[in-house]
């Protein structure tokens, strides 16, 4: 008997880890399957301020979205998780019906009442107007009384300006004083001191110059041997190829546009043409791209759908960590110090 029973409750928990452990492979599944699905929508009429863009991301029949708008300069997004929302969009709530309620409420006056707070408000103003006007002449009494203490401490400062002028006067046969030459050699011996102070930071600053210019240089060799050895350049090879790889399986289905742009400054237009040139080959067939020299415009229409599954990244992954070169390369990197 107490064996059947252990032999029930043992029945009971293998159960349930067996409906566990399928509830965590039925998500990883869901996870690495399930493909997350984009959009973008971009007009331009003509001028960057009037451009809008609208962009959307969702993922396991929407339960996941994730909603981003540039429109008039302005910035808004929102996410959604099941029935949970938030973003920078105010959301749609009650608050405008309990602010009617409110303003329903509140009592109105009536005339007389009206009548005796416009009296009160003219009696206060009628008061303050009084007080501003003995304010004025206070401050015109002591403006009076300030100049004319000027005015008689101007007159006692010129009485001693008289007398000091005429003990400063010399007699017409005592001759001028000559100026001491210890006051020269002192100044001739400053500028020779800072001459001397700047000729040896200049010789300071040309020296750290070379020392720094040495060891920039041993660090490039010592960077330029690290990548020529051939285990580094199958790691890096390895590398570019998975990634060759991911890109075309997450690559859009749909890109369609025509897009025209320019600056003020033809100089401009061309490095943004140059930087465009980088991706043309990928998106040159989907993608008209027309410059302009002579006028600012940003004019035209893009439209990107596309989606992808984390299957790709976990195989990108996976093929990284079993190459024994990427490994030696990491640990090499590691180490490495300049």
């Amino acid at each position: 008997m107490v064996l059947h029973i252990l032999l029930i409750i043992l029945k009971i928990i293998g159960i349930i880890i067996a409906v566990i452990i399928g509830l965590l492979l039925l998500l990883l599944v869901t996870f690495l399957c399930v493909p997350v699905r984009y959009r973008l929508d971009v007009s331009m009429p003509g001028e960057i301020k009037e451009s809008s863009a609208y962009g959307r991301v969702t993922w396991f029949l929407r339960l996941i979205r994730i909603d981003v708008s540039f429109e008039e300069q302005e910035l808004k997004w929102r996410v959604r998780i099941a029935w949970k929302s938030f973003g920078s969009e105010p959301q749609k709530s009650g608050h405008t019906d309990t602010e009617k309620k409110k303003s329903e409420d509140r009592p109105v006056k009536t005339d007389v009442e009206k009548t005796e707070t416009a009296k009160i408000e003219s009696e206060k103003e009628e008061a303050h107007e009084k007080e501003n006007t003995a304010s004025k002449e206070n401050r015109k009494e002591q403006r009076v009384e300030s100049s004319s203490r000027l005015s008689e401490m101007e007159e006692e400062p010129e009485e001693e300006k008289r007398t000091v002028e005429s003990s400063k006067t010399l007699p017409e046969n005592v001759e001028e004083i000559p100026e001491s030459t210890p006051e020269k050699a002192g100044r001739f011996a400053k500028i020779k001191c800072t001459i001397l102070k700047f000729c040896d930071k200049i010789k300071h600053t040309v020296g750290h110059a070379e020392e720094k210019l040495d060891s920039i240089l041993d660090k490039k060799e010592r960077i330029m041997k690290e990548l020529e050895d051939p285990v580094h350049r199958k790691a890096f090879s390895k590398v570019k190829k998975e990634a060759g790889k991911l890109l075309k399986r997450w690559k859009p289905k749909v890109i369609k546009g025509e897009v025209q742009f320019g600056f003020e400054d033809p100089y401009h237009t061309g490095q943004a043409l140059a930087g465009l040139s980088m991706i043309y080959p990928f998106i040159g067939d989907h993608l008209l791209v027309e410059p302009d020299f002579e006028r600012r415009i940003l004019k035209g229409k893009v439209r990107v759908r596309g989606g992808f599954r984390m299957m790709p990244l976990v195989c990108f992954l996976w093929n990284l960590v079993w190459c024994s070169e990427i490994r030696k390369t990491y640990h090499d990197i590691r180490k490495f110090q300049l």
